[in-house]
């Protein structure tokens, strides 16, 4: 694909963003094996000759695949030609936060590029936003799977997982949703189990994305115990008691800094050697610009193909772009363009 053609699919691509459209097409549905059971997957096809083929994978958010946000990308992306294959990644989508979502990216990946119907040069392009982003890096950074992958697009990505952590736990102005999440999945090498308290978090994770009129979690809140009530209050509005407690899980070890180690980008930055193309939002309000600056600056140091772009045009792990900043635009086209270039199939 020339470089005029891309810049052409790059346009529509941003325009089919606009859509208000959050239906879902006719679709393929197929099953993915993975070694822990199946993933189911929507399958959207090209009427004609595909460009390649593009896994998209989700960001923490309960529908996935079919968060309607998401659609709109998937849709997006196959009327430019290309072929769409969106797994429901159910760990990811009940906000689990673990080494097995590495696995299960690994294993679509592997999977789908091996099905000559949907991917017949036996290669697959990324695309992922948000906590997925930094997932799919690692993921695709493993030499056997690096060689079925033709590019990546990861948006809002992290680079120190540990870094991100601590600033969304020292920071009240950030997101609550990204910091409920973390603190669902690490809170509990702090302080154990306590079924009342995690339902509580989950619940608030819930109605913040939801939006419900009446929210899930008032009816569990005032059933809750006081000093349950009160650990939960001060969660939300005390970064001090946040941060009392995320450095008792930093001074843990064995499996715990395992855990940590293994989903920080950085360190598996040594082996990552294709084709990478890094979007952030300027204002993103919960992984900074600067961990995508600092992912870019080490690969760029390492001769990796890859291509920055930071806009002020999108917030954390959008994929509806607003244009707000015409002048940016032409930037957010020319990285789009980089990444369908790599992403097309054709000699």
């Amino acid at each position: 694909m020339n470089r005029l053609s891309a810049w052409i699919k790059s346009i529509h691509f941003l325009i089919g963003l606009q859509s208000k459209d959050e239906t879902l097409p006719d679709v393929r549905e197929i099953s993915i094996p993975i070694r822990n059971g199946s993933l189911r997957a929507d399958c959207y096809m090209t009427k004609s000759k595909s460009l390649g083929t593009i896994i998209t994978i989700n960001g923490l958010a309960p529908l996935g695949n079919r968060d309607p946000r998401f659609i709109i990308v998937n849709r997006s992306l196959n009327q430019l030609g290309y072929t769409v294959v969106s797994p429901f990644y159910d760990e990811i989508c009940d906000y689990k936060i673990s080494l097995r979502n590495i696995e299960d990216i690994k294993d679509s990946i592997t999977y789908i590029s091996k099905q000559k119907e949907i991917s017949p040069s036996g290669k697959v392009s990324i695309f992922a936003p948000s906590f997925s982003g930094s997932l799919s890096l690692i993921a695709v950074s493993e030499k056997e799977i690096a060689e079925r992958i033709n590019s990546v697009c990861a948006i809002g990505a992290f680079a120190n997982v540990d870094d991100i952590i601590g600033n969304l736990f020292a920071n009240q102005s950030l997101d609550e949703y990204g910091r409920m999440i973390l603190l669902l999945n690490f809170l509990p090498l702090s302080i154990g189990e306590n079924k009342s308290l995690f339902k509580a978090i989950k619940l608030a994770i819930l109605d913040n994305y939801f939006k419900y009129k009446d929210n899930l979690l008032e009816p569990h809140y005032s059933k809750m115990k006081k000093t349950d009530r009160e650990f939960f209050e001060k969660l939300k509005y005390n970064k001090d008691f946040r941060m009392k407690h995320w450095e008792i899980i930093l001074k843990k070890g064995g499996k715990n800094r395992e855990l940590l180690t293994a989903l920080s980008v950085t360190n598996h930055i040594d082996t990552l050697n294709l084709p990478i193309l890094l979007i952030h939002g300027l204002k993103d309000d919960v992984v900074p610009a600067n961990e995508s600056s600092m992912l870019y600056e080490k690969l760029q140091a390492r001769g990796v193909d890859c291509k920055l772009c930071i806009t002020n045009l999108i917030s954390h792990g959008d994929t509806g772009f607003g244009f707000k900043t015409l002048f940016e635009v032409p930037k957010l086209i020319s990285s789009f363009s980089y990444f369908f270039r790599k992403a097309y199939d054709g000699k």
